[in-house]
């Protein structure tokens, strides 16, 4: 029989649908930095990956409040028929205090930590931090990027990178489910293209 019907391709694999390994990082990074900086004080937000002026305007409204989103997941030298590269994601820390000489240092409050004290919980919490299934996280640079035109003199942001170096897809059974639905889905276009629907 030729009906196209007969065709039962696999399902998407559900492992690859949630991230496999990228979304298995992303929500352990979400639930460290939670646990670092309670939602009883930070408002957490995931990060768009093109924030606009307006969602920049809204978190700082909301401060203080941590931002976090996927960077990229670069190639290794090392990576073959298995991809393996280096998994990054920025997270931003956005603080305002009512008195502008107080965000480097902060005023001994936990919801008025500074600049220092937010880069010091950062780089002891996350720098060596180990995520079981992705690997140990490698904090690569926390920086004050250049924000006059945003914020007035009462606000900063504190910008960081986050990479779990060596990052692999190693879940043998979705990548097998994977190439299954792929074969599948190959089968069904052939048999559109030969013309026997």
């Amino acid at each position: 029989m030729t009906d196209i019907e007969t065709i039962a391709p696999a399902g998407y694999p559900a492992a690859i649908l949630k991230g496999d390994v990228v979304g298995v990082a992303f929500e352990g990074v979400r639930q460290r930095l939670k646990a670092l900086f309670p939602e009883t004080i930070f408002k957490h937000v995931i990060l768009p990956p093109h924030a606009s002026r307006t969602t920049w305007d809204t978190f700082i409204k909301d401060a203080p409040c941590v931002a976090v989103g996927m960077g990229s997941w670069q190639a290794c030298q090392r990576a073959s028929n298995t991809f393996v590269g280096d998994l990054t994601f920025s997270l931003a820390v956005l603080q305002t205090m009512s008195n502008p000489d107080d965000l480097y240092l902060g005023t001994g409050q936990p919801q008025a930590i500074g600049v220092a004290g937010i880069m010091a919980a950062v780089a002891g919490a996350l720098n060596g931090w180990t995520l079981k299934g992705v690997g140990s996280c490698r904090v690569g640079a926390i920086t004050l990027p250049n924000t006059e035109n945003w914020f007035e003199d009462k606000s900063v942001l504190i910008a960081v990178e986050l990479v779990f170096e060596g990052v692999k897809l190693d879940n043998t059974l979705a990548l097998a489910e994977l190439e299954q639905f792929m074969a599948g889905q190959t089968a069904v276009q052939v048999k559109k293209e030969s013309g026997d629907e």
